[in-house]
């Protein structure tokens, strides 16, 4: 039956074009089955024009409720849910068709996984970082779009059949290219990892490695927050991300940014070193607009979980940071005795640092000294 968008309130504040485009919109789709309490829903958050991408990307209309998944895939229903929050999905009603054909494939997928051998408790911890590894992805595709496909002008259904047409081309080619770029990190892990003989032979991986870890914090960012437009603190925030990437070649790795702070891992110590100089050297190379780096390296046994890393070297890295001067990279005595190539150093002190028992002797290093130039 044809409705009344008017009398339903869902035309309200709208006139001359605006109105006309909001209702041929509104037409458009309810027609493809958006159901009125979903248009309201919709206009209420100001989300109408992404309704039509939302049904791209969604893999069709729900048609699976909780027990339909858990009877074709045999994964009971307790497990499922703990599954969904892990991915960051909201648990539907018991009765409710929330699930499209799309989300039973990958729960079948999900049972695959089980029947090869991965224990719930795997599967999860998977899921859990799948989860937040691709909110940042869609996030930044979210951002994307709305740069490249939103103009000065646009109302309601321009933007959403611009949004859809878009959707619809580039959907395809995210799951190849998020495939290739997962193996490709896959590749590298595989040229890192270490096999220790004795805990090959009791059937695990060896639990901790000795590795190199550098935090390096953006001084005064927080300062700086208070007298610069959001938009611009964020620039400087994506810049640091870019510089550590620059800088973070392998075998030293980026592991996470944390606002005004990035981490560095890598096994040699020499190469961590000369990416933590490298990085503050190439904040200051920015110039007076973007602030000063410190950073701060520590050597020893960590633990590496879910692409993260834990241990002493990753708290006593993170303390040091908190020490070092603007400009400066301060690292551990361990730091200073491993590595094995020019780096220059002098004595800084030595610190009682929270959390790390007993005095830590701390040194400035910097790049070697460039020999003579024939």
């Amino acid at each position: 039956m044809p409705i009344d968008f008017e009398e339903e309130g869902l035309l309200d504040g709208l006139d001359g074009p605006a109105r006309e485009a909001r209702l041929e919109l509104l037409e458009s789709l309810h027609g493809d089955g958006y159901e009125l309490d979903r248009l309201h829903e919709a206009v209420d958050d100001g989300r109408l024009a992404l309704l039509a991408v939302e049904r791209i990307l969604g893999g069709g209309s729900p048609t699976c409720t909780q027990a339909d998944i858990a009877e074709r895939t045999g994964l009971d229903i307790a497990f499922l849910q703990r599954l969904w929050r892990a991915l960051g999905m909201a648990i539907a009603d018991p009765d409710e068709r929330a699930f499209t054909d799309a989300d039973l494939e990958a729960a079948e997928r999900v049972k695959a996984f089980r029947d090869a051998g991965l224990d719930d408790d795997r599967i999860l911890e998977l899921s859990r970082v799948m989860g937040r590894s691709m909110y940042g992805v869609a996030a930044a595709i979210s951002e994307v779009f709305r740069e490249t496909y939103q103009q000065p002008g646009d109302d309601e259904l321009s933007l959403a059949l611009r949004y859809a047409e878009a959707a619809r081309g580039m959907t395809p080619m995210l799951g190849p290219m998020l495939e290739h770029v997962l193996l490709l990190q896959q590749r590298s892990l595989i040229d890192q990892v270490a096999v220790e003989g004795t805990a090959l032979a009791e059937g695990r991986m060896a639990d901790s490695e000795e590795v190199a870890v550098c935090f390096a914090d953006l001084v005064d960012f927080t300062k700086l927050g208070e007298s610069v437009e959001p938009a611009e603190l964020g620039a400087v925030a994506d810049r640091l991300e870019e510089l550590a990437n620059e800088v973070a070649e392998p075998p030293v790795r980026l592991i996470k940014t944390i606002g005004d702070a990035v981490m560095l891992q890598s096994r040699d110590t020499d190469d961590l070193l000369a990416a933590a100089l490298a990085i503050v050297d190439a904040a200051e190379a920015e110039g007076e607009g973007f602030p000063q780096l410190c950073a701060g390296v520590a050597r020893g046994e960590a633990l590496p979980r879910a692409g993260d890393w834990y241990g002493r070297p990753v708290n006593l890295a993170s303390r040091i940071t908190g020490i070092a001067r603007p400009g400066s990279v301060l690292v551990e005595g361990e730091v200073k005795d491993a590595v094995q190539r020019d780096f220059r150093f002098s004595f800084a002190g030595a610190r009682q640092i929270k959390g790390v028992d007993g005095e830590v002797n701390l040194f400035r290093a910097r790049a070697p000294e460039e020999g003579p130039k024939s």
